[in-house]
């Protein structure tokens, strides 16, 4: 059975190549803040999920750049929408309704 839920790390790559599809695993890690280990499993699990592949430079230095499949877009593109009505919140917040 497969994961349903995302790491915080696997948002942030989403979230990044959302708006930088394509990026070198170095400027995943070097643009998220966050240790290139744990980039680098986040990456495995987000394409053994089917929401990236990787694709080597056909020219020097040969990088593995890491895309989004149509499906990770669709993912990413709901994230980013779940993350700005949350960002949202927290500058407006509202007292819950209570009945009595």
């Amino acid at each position: 059975m497969k994961r349903t839920e995302l790491t915080e790390i696997q948002q942030r790559v989403l979230l990044f190549l959302l708006e930088n599809n394509g990026s070198a695993f170095r400027d995943i890690s070097d643009k998220t803040e966050s240790n290139p280990n744990a980039i680098k499993k986040a990456i495995d699990e987000l394409m053994e999920l089917g929401l990236v592949y990787d694709k080597k430079e056909d020219t020097f230095p040969r990088r593995r750049l890491i895309f989004l499949t149509d499906y990770g877009k669709e993912v990413a593109k709901k994230l980013k929408e779940i993350v700005s009505i949350m960002e949202e919140s927290t500058k407006h917040p509202q007292r819950p309704s209570v009945e009595v």
